[in-house]
Formats: structure tokens, C-alpha cells, sequence
């Protein structure tokens, strides 16, 4: 009898205690998205949609377009946890950067992304990205123009091939040309070694974020333990291995070369020197840090350099077929991006002074990028109490920014789901907060790498107009999100050679 009346009094209890500090909102917390549930908030629908990943995409922009609509930020509850999903972009550049710890479930991906700039915690994130700064600095990204030329070149000349022959499924063709721009440019591949790094690496990185987002979707698989004895587990770590075993070999060779060859003897020369004489792969840096000031050690360079490697392989792939398609969608504005490529490409190649002329190109570029963001959400740990404005966000929650609705915050105007190139052409017309674009991510903890993607967007697209007409709808695509925002549906582009 004793042991009953303990145990209702404990239930009691903790019923008060719950109720006080995890289901009450506290003064200040965002409003509460509709359709939460005693005790487990929303974790039945979050778990539901989870069960196919275009579903999920469904439910978090339904939410996040909530918040558009309701002041730019609301929460969601799992249990006695909060998701607050923001989209205010004031609040959102202060939160990107007042939280820089990524959120838990970004750990998921810790055996084969590790401690590289993704994943890694804000101490080791804040010296490691000082550290890399210079291998993405203009001056070294100027080098990388002449082979960018020669790798669109050789792409244009596997599409002719397939010129007017109906539709293609372009996104193959691009993960192949932009993973063999990356293997030259920061691994500094030369051609004779392109095998060591072939199509599977790609698809490679394709399954492992599917091992993560198979692992994110399975709420009994989030324990480490479980986890660990799982078939998924065993996936993951032959896939771990496969990559180690590509570019462990590609580390050795580069550091061998660099020993021959010459010394770096510090950081600031990095700009000046190279191997080859003609551009400085990131490889290199990192080698010079891992032996002149024992930065990283070998797993850790394959990190960093595995962490680049994917991340801009994924990007810029998803991007470029994007951006085809809405050329393809939108015949005026292809033909304008034409005239100034025309008007611009007087020689063969580009040089980088001539990617300053490429304006509208530019624009092109930073419009299909707002309206079809690759990297759609990023999620941070709120590791203190956050007061912003309106409200406050409690310590040990969530934070998810929808950069997907900041770039369509109602500062753009009433045309902001329009597709209009010609926006970016008037400074004056652009938001206020720079913010309101997040293209590529926000805040401190931004992409190192956007102006390389830039640069590569823009050489290539130049060298793909100035040979094809292209046709598509970009409207067809179905999308998931699966990390990134992806589409479901092949991305078909038709292409004719232009007179």
C-alpha cells in the first residue's frame, strides 16, 4: 500500500514538474505551431513525415511558412524539447551568429566528416576556418580560372554529343564534371591521376548521406548504442573505409611532390606559391599545416579535405542543374545572359577579368539560388538563453534557420516568387538586411567556399550558353529533402547547338 501511495505521489510530482517547466511556455517563448499533443508535442507528425523525406520537406516548409506569416519565428515540441524554426531575418542573423554549435543530430555524420568545418565544435571551427581563410582568398581563387576553362570545355564537348537528341538527364553529366574540377583544383590531381578518384567517390558520398538521413528518419537508431549494432552502422563503416582508401593514397602522393618540390614557410606565402606554378589546390595548405605547424594529423586532412570535397561536389552539381532548368523555363532571359556572354567571351577562354564583366550572369546566378536554395534549413544548438526582440528562446533547445524562407521574406516584395534576374541589377531595389539573402548560409558560420562556387558557376555557364540553346521546365521538378533539397524527378534539359 505504502509503495502505491509513493508512486502516485511521485507521478503527481512529476506531473507538477513537467507541466512548470517543460509544457507551461515560459514568458516570452514563441507561439506554439498548431497540432501539438500532450506530452509529445509534435513528435507525431515530425515522426510521421519522417517516413519519406519529401513528405518531411512538405511538413517543415508548411511550418516554416507559418512563420513567414506569424511574425517570423515559432516553436515546436517533441517531449520536452523545443524546435524553434525561424525565419525573421533579423533574428536569424542573430542567431546564426550568437549559436555556432551545430545541432545534435549533425553528429550523425561525425565518422566521416569528423572535426572538418561542417561538423567540427565553435573552438576547434573558429581556428581551423582562420587557418583555411587563405586558400580561398581572391588571389588564389584567380589561379583556378584557366583550369575551370578547360574542365567546361571538355564538359561542353561531352554535351554536344547530345545535342538535339530530346531530353537529357543533365545532373550525371554535371556531378562528373564538377567532382573532376574538384579533384584538379583542391586536390591537385593531374590528369594521369584522375583515376585514382573515379565516379565512385560520388556515389560514395551520395550513399553515405543516405545512411545519415536513413539514421535520422529511424528515432529508435538516434542512441549510439543501438545504432552501433546495427546493419546501417556496418554500411557506414564500409563506406568510411572505401573513402579513406581513395584519397589516404592521393595525401601521400601530394605531401611526397610538395617535399620534392618546395617549402612553404608560412601561411601568408601560401598565395604566392605553388606546386605546379599554375594554381594552389587546398590540399597543399593543408599538408603545410599538418607538417610545418602540426595543425592535423593525416585522418584530419582527409577530413578537411573529404568535408570540401562532398560539400561543393553536392552544392555546385545541384545548383548548375537548377540553373539550366530556369534558363530553360525562362527563353528572355537566356537570350539576355546570351548577349552578354557574346558581348563579354571575345576569346576562347574567360580570364578573371572577364568574369567581372559576366553582371547578369551574376544575378542569373544569385536568383535561382534564392528562390532554390541547395542547403534549404541549417540547425543550431541554442547553448544560452536567446533574447531576441519578441522573444526568448531557451537554453538546450533547437534552432532551426529556414534559409529557404529568408530569401523569401516579404522585404523582397510582392514579386518575391517571381523568377526576376533583373532585381539583383539595382542595389537600391535589394532588402535592406543583406541577410534576407542566405544563399550561401548565414552568418559567421557561412560557406568558405561560396566565391569558388561563384566562379565556377559563372565559367561554366558561359561556356554552356555561348554553344546551346537550352530548353526545360524547372516547374516539373518534385523535390526532398535529404540534407540538401533535392529533386525527386529527373532534370531534363533538351539541348541545340546554337549557329
Amino acid at each position: 500500500m505504502l509503495v502505491l501511495e509513493l508512486a502516485v505521489i511521485f507521478s503527481v510530482v512529476f506531473a507538477v514538474w513537467w507541466y512548470i517547466y517543460y509544457w507551461k511556455l515560459p514568458p516570452q517563448s514563441p507561439p506554439v505551431y498548431p497540432g501539438a499533443l500532450p506530452i509529445i508535442g509534435h513528435a507525431h507528425e515530425l515522426f510521421r513525415h519522417m517516413i519519406g523525406s519529401n513528405e518531411l520537406w512538405r511538413y517543415f516548409k508548411k511550418e516554416c511558412d507559418y512563420a513567414l506569416e506569424n511574425e517570423g519565428i515559432i516553436s515546436l515540441r517533441v517531449g520536452p524539447h523545443f524546435l524553434y524554426g525561424v525565419t525573421d531575418p533579423k533574428d536569424a542573423t542573430f542567431i546564426a551568429n550568437t549559436c555556432l554549435e551545430k545541432a545534435y543530430f549533425y553528429k550523425f555524420a561525425n565518422d566521416f566528416f569528423g572535426k572538418g568545418l561542417l561538423l567540427s565544435d565553435t573552438p576547434e571551427w573558429k581556428v581551423h576556418r582562420k587557418l583555411l581563410n587563405p586558400a580561398f582568398s581572391q588571389t588564389v581563387m584567380n589561379t583556378y580560372v584557366d583550369e575551370i576553362n578547360v574542365q567546361a570545355q571538355y564538359f561542353v564537348k561531352r554535351l554536344t554529343v547530345l545535342a538535339g537528341k530530346g531530353p537529357i538527364n543533365i545532373q550525371e553529366f554535371i556531378t562528373n564534371y564538377i567532382l573532376a574540377l574538384l579533384c584538379r583544383t583542391s586536390i591537385g590531381l593531374t590528369p594521369e591521376d584522375q583515376n585514382m578518384i573515379d565516379n565512385d567517390y560520388a556515389e560514395i558520398i551520395d550513399e553515405i548521406e543516405k545512411v545519415y538521413n536513413k539514421r535520422g528518419a529511424t528515432v529508435w537508431l538516434y542512441p549510439s548504442f543501438i545504432y552501433n549494432r546495427s546493419a546501417l552502422k556496418r554500411r557506414e563503416q564500409e563506406l568510411v573505409r572505401t573513402v579513406k582508401d581513395i584519397l589516404n593514397p592521393i595525401i601521400r602522393k601530394r605531401r611526397s611532390i610538395i617535399k620534392e618540390t618546395y617549402y612553404i614557410k608560412n601561411c601568408d606565402e601560401y598565395s604566392q606559391t605553388s606546386v605546379t606554378g599554375k594554381y594552389k589546390p587546398l590540399l597543399d595548405l593543408l599538408i603545410h599545416l599538418a607538417d610545418e605547424q602540426d595543425v592535423f594529423t593525416e585522418d584530419e586532412i582527409r577530413v578537411q579535405l573529404n568535408t570540401f570535397v562532398a560539400a561543393a561536389n553536392d552544392t555546385t552539381t545541384s545548383l548548375l542543374q537548377y540553373i539550366l532548368l530556369a534558363l530553360g523555363s525562362h527563353a528572355q532571359v537566356q537570350e539576355r545572359l546570351y548577349k552578354e556572354v557574346q558581348e563579354v567571351f571575345k576569346n576562347e577562354d574567360l580570364d578573371k577579368n572577364d568574369l567581372t564583366k559576366l553582371v547578369y550572369t551574376k544575378a542569373v546566378i544569385k536568383e535561382v539560388l534564392r528562390l532554390y536554395p541547395p542547403v534549404p534549413l541549417v540547425a543550431r544548438r541554442v547553448h544560452t538563453d536567446i533574447k531576441l526582440p519578441k522573444y526568448t528562446l531557451r537554453a538546450g533547445n533547437t534552432c532551426v534557420l529556414s534559409l529557404y524562407d529568408l530569401n523569401r521574406h516579404s522585404s523582397w516584395g510582392p514579386d518575391v516568387k517571381e523568377f526576376k534576374p533583373e532585381r539583383w541589377l539595382n542595389p537600391d531595389t535589394l532588402p535592406e538586411n543583406p541577410n534576407t539573402f542566405a544563399g550561401f548560409s548565414i552568418g559567421k558560420r557561412n560557406c568558405i567556399g561560396k566565391e569558388y562556387a561563384m566562379m565556377t558557376l559563372k565559367t561554366s555557364l558561359a561556356h554552356i550558353v555561348r554553344k546551346f540553346h537550352i530548353s526545360g521546365d524547372i516547374n516539373n521538378l518534385k523535390w526532398t529533402f535529404e540534407a540538401l533539397l533535392k529533386p525527386t524527378t529527373p532534370a531534363l534539359v533538351t539541348l541545340t547547338l546554337r549557329s
